[in-house]
């Protein structure tokens, strides 16, 4: 049963007082937790009132409560989030997120993670990060509807209300958003399934509707446990693995919207991505669209590959771009051939084309910020800066002085 129910849903589902009952007073959500942990737990108390309260319960909840059920892992982040420590009890969830996620693959079988998908888009809500919100509860959708076959019960299922209630989704659209997960999921692989943000990529975007706030314009978190399952398939031969590794990591970016795929009557698009929300930082300078091509080869792209993709991004009168190459670019390091070409583009055109190779991706999959990565990027280029591996080239074919 996802978050919500028990006496969660007792407090978010009051129900009215008898008439010859004279009204109890409010019990709040922080009591309620508090009584159940000192059931419990009740040696985490004192630790959930020090300062370094997540990192010091959580290695307590990894070495004494590592099996499932999870309850005392969800009672120790609810009451830091309901003592408004919201980053704490954030770092807490995902802690039992990541768990249920690595015993998940080593044991090859899906496990129910609706409750801590829930919780952690209720921490991101009190941040005031509301495009973090939604796509945790969006992702908690696609565990309920897994669960349960496409059937979402309001009675049972925590999201419902929060995606009704605070994100004002119609009944309608929430009960067809997890037909449609589910429909979706029954096309994908087992090992696939185990992962709700492979079944969220397979759904429409129309859910997301909301624009970042300010405080999380830099906010950037990925799965990485994902990321890795989809980093370990590429060069599988049919670039799918890439392009979904990079709709993945763009997607999660606040305010960027994808789309995989896209064709015309000229060309493909690999993704297609809209920015939505920002004119403060870099990004402002992006433009509305701009258009990413995926390159899963063996060996490096080439002049070639560069001139063309140039080519693309000026019928579509975009400014920016991003070539996703495990093998990066012909010339790096050296300003010619490919990288000569990548910085030409932008003194003749404006036009600024960032490039991502196998190491990048490692490294954002090993849970870097995306936004910080592209932003030293894009200034490089815009720049024409020397980037500290050329520095470093240039200090090694120097004669060191006897």
């Amino acid at each position: 049963m996802c978050a919500g129910a028990g006496r969660e849903a007792q407090l978010a589902n009051p129900q009215p007082e008898q008439a010859d009952r004279k009204p109890s007073p409010p019990v709040s959500a922080l009591a309620l937790v508090t009584a159940d942990l000192e059931q419990l737990a009740s040696e985490l108390l004192e630790i959930l009132n020090t300062p370094d309260a997540s990192a010091r319960v959580t290695t307590q909840l990894q070495a004494n409560y590592a099996a499932a059920p999870y309850r005392v892992w969800e009672l120790s982040a609810q009451y830091l989030l309901y003592r408004s420590r919201a980053h704490e009890a954030l770092a807490v969830f995902w802690a039992l997120y990541e768990r249920i996620l690595q015993d998940q693959v080593k044991t090859k079988n899906r496990s129910h993670k609706g409750a801590p998908l829930v919780f952690i888009s209720d921490c991101f809500l009190q941040l005031g990060f509301p495009v973090h919100a939604k796509r945790y509860l969006m992702l908690a959708l696609c565990e309920d509807a897994l669960q349960e076959k496409g059937e979402i019960d309001p009675q049972k299922h925590g999201v419902y209300f929060r995606l009704v209630w605070q994100h004002g989704h119609t009944d309608a659209e929430v009960r067809q958003y997890a037909r449609d997960a589910y429909d979706r999921a029954q096309k994908m692989t087992n090992e696939a399934r185990l992962f709700p943000e492979a079944v969220l990529q397979n759904l429409e975007d129309d859910w997301l509707i909301e624009v970042p706030s300010p405080s999380e314009a830099s906010g950037y978190r990925i799965n990485t446990i994902y990321a890795r399952y989809l980093l370990e398939r590429l060069g599988e031969g049919t670039g799918q693995a890439l392009e979904s590794l990079a709709a993945y990591l763009m997607s999660c970016m606040p305010g960027c919207r994808v789309r995989r795929r896209s064709r015309t009557k000229s060309t493909d698009y690999d993704l297609v991505c809209a920015m939505e929300g920002f004119d403060i930082d870099f990004r402002s300078e992006f433009g509305r669209y701009f258009v990413c091509e995926c390159k899963d080869w063996s060996r490096l792209a080439n002049f070639t590959v560069m001139a063309k993709f140039c080519r693309v991004l000026d019928s579509t009168k975009a400014r920016f771009g991003i070539l996703f190459s495990k093998n990066g670019i012909s010339g790096a390091g050296k300003t010619t051939d490919a990288e000569r070409e990548q910085l030409k583009v932008f003194q003749d055109r404006g036009i600024v084309i960032i490039v991502l190779g196998l190491a990048d991706l490692e490294r954002v999959a090993s849970g870097f910020n995306l936004v910080s990565l592209l932003r030293r990027q894009y200034e490089t280029v815009r720049l024409d800066l020397t980037t500290p591996r050329r520095r470093r080239r240039k200090a090694a074919s120097t004669p060191s002085k006897p």
